[in-house]
């Protein structure tokens, strides 16, 4: 239901307020605007206290502002905001703009926001293809026939067939509250197995910003991704190259595509992620070039390595690379990673790390990478347990 309380002063309270020049407001109006950092927030009577992680200081927001800051959780452009506020408070849309970007402004100077200009080529079916390819990647299309599959797999299906097939057509009011866990796993990236990648939206979305930044900022190299299950993530990484004109950029995806190997090293004693432990985790060469193949997005760009780290990478001459994202879950796996690629990541270039909160090894790994490396560069979570950091020269 629409309510009367957004006004003015609202945003006034919010965070310093301005006014713009127009000229620059129009401007502004055409970006798109990420929010690459992970934010926490301490939820109060009339707003919030958000903070990045690690930060000393946080900013108080009032509800409006907040429900803002919570939209740009995905990318967001200046329409798209207006019209999801539009439908919850009562405002006119270009008041509802003109309060807004001084807003955005006010976080893009406090660096809690990105705000890129699109691509010269882009029009609006680049978003709608980037947004529903993610959708698709991540099984948000179709949620329901995950709980279908958990429901015939349990003791409490019905002997009957049409109380069984009337629950089927129903589960996700049936099971409303088990829908709405899974959308929420599935946009923050924890693990749903029946989907073409495990990463989720907030960490797909983290790929498309580190896209259009080494595209704008016309940074050399290819992407690299090491540790790949069922290629979900190097086929978006393929399609922003594709959507954005970047063709002559080849993809790697390095993988065993037999699971990972199995702890040898103290820092990953009682991991077992082996294909016979985790058989989610170990998908064929052929499987994952056929679901390239399902997005039409394979070609002779597209470069699939099989073996374990440790015997492909170190002779690997895939060139110069812009990002380099790493699933690798173990410290040693991890390690062999960096230690082979990162060399070839040229300054401005990003690294991501998937497991960086989710695993102690993996966090060891790159701790002790960084250290040894004396790498300055600020390391940023991307939320719960992704991160990334730029090269600098």
């Amino acid at each position: 239901m629409a309510q009367s309380q957004f006004a003015p002063s609202i945003f006034k309270e919010a965070v310093f307020f301005f006014r713009l020049p127009l000229i620059l407001l129009v401007d502004m109006s055409k970006n798109w605007y990420f929010s690459p950092e992970k934010i926490v927030a301490q939820l109060e009577e009339d707003g919030a206290l958000v903070a990045h992680v690690g930060d000393l200081s946080s900013f108080k927001l009032n509800q409006v502002a907040f429900e803002i800051l919570q939209l740009l959780y995905e990318p967001q452009t200046l329409d798209g905001m207006v019209e999801q506020l539009c439908q919850t408070y009562d405002v006119d849309e270009r008041e509802c703009a003109r309060f807004i970007l001084p807003f955005l402004h006010e976080l893009e100077l406090a660096g809690w926001i990105v705000a890129l200009a699109p691509d010269q080529n882009e029009s609006s079916l680049h978003s709608r293809y980037l947004c529903l390819l993610k959708r698709a990647l991540v099984n948000w299309i179709y949620p329901e026939h995950e709980l279908q599959v958990n429901y015939l797999q349990s003791d409490r299906v019905a002997r009957d067939r049409l109380t069984r097939s009337r629950y089927l057509r129903d589960i996700s009011h049936v099971e409303a509250e088990k829908y709405a866990e899974l959308l929420e796993k599935k946009r923050h990236g924890f693990v749903t197995v029946l989907s073409h990648t495990l990463i989720g939206l907030r960490r797909l979305n983290h790929l498309e910003y580190c896209a259009r930044q080494i595209f704008a900022q016309g940074i050399p190299g290819d992407f690299f991704e090491a540790g790949v299950c069922q290629g979900g993530a190097s086929i978006f990484l393929r399609a922003l190259q594709v959507a954005f004109g970047e063709e002559q950029r080849k993809t790697w995806a390095a993988d065993s595509f037999e699971g990972l190997p199995p702890a040898t090293l103290p820092q990953d004693e009682g991991l077992d992620f082996t294909e016979s432990n985790y058989p989610w985790l170990a998908f064929s060469q052929e499987r994952v070039e056929e679901h390239f193949r399902r997005y039409e997005l394979w070609s002779d760009h597209v470069r699939l390595v099989k073996g374990w780290f440790s015997e492909t990478l170190p002779g690997l001459d895939c060139g110069l690379l812009s990002l380099l994202r790493l699933d690798a879950d173990l410290y040693q796996s991890t390690m062999e990673v960096l230690t082979n690629l990162y060399d070839k990541v040229v300054p401005g270039g990003f690294v991501v790390v998937d497991d960086y909160g989710a695993f102690e090894a993996c966090r060891l790994a790159i701790d002790d990478f960084r250290l040894e490396r004396n790498i300055q560069a600020p390391l940023k979570w991307i939320d719960w347990s992704g991160v990334y950091w730029r090269k600098e020269s």
